[in-house]
């Protein structure tokens, strides 16, 4: 398993956390999309590893950017990112999603993390 050094670290969920999202951008113009559903399979301060039964048209040269509402302990988020793989899985696909949000954010995350964990243990 290779990891990244500069990642803080990815927590993968046992079960999925339901989210929802939508496309605000492709190809750096403007877009509105109604809100999909996605999966979060795991969560790092910097990004996720998303599942959906839905084909966003990604491709390395045409960048999407998305906003992704999900919840995590009592706290809901929002976050903008941008798609930056995807693989065809099970019946549907894996998205590979980098954050835009600063580091108090990522900080937040972390914390979040720190609780879920405590609780899931418990």
């Amino acid at each position: 398993m290779r990891y990244n050094r500069n990642e803080a670290f990815r927590f993968a969920f046992k079960e999925p956390l339901n989210a929802r999202f939508s496309i605000y951008e492709v190809n750096g113009k403007a877009v509105e999309t109604t809100e999909g559903e996605i999966q979060l399979l795991d969560l790092s301060p910097s990004g996720s590893k998303v599942y959906s039964e839905l084909n966003i048209p990604f491709k390395e040269n045409n960048p999407v950017k998305i906003v992704m509402h999900f919840q995590l302990n009592e706290e809901s988020y929002q976050f903008k990112g941008k798609i930056v793989w995807k693989k065809v899985w099970s019946d549907g696909f894996m998205y590979g999603v980098s954050f835009l949000i600063n580091e108090d954010m990522q900080q937040e995350i972390v914390k979040q993390l720190k609780v879920y964990v405590k609780n899931v243990k418990n």
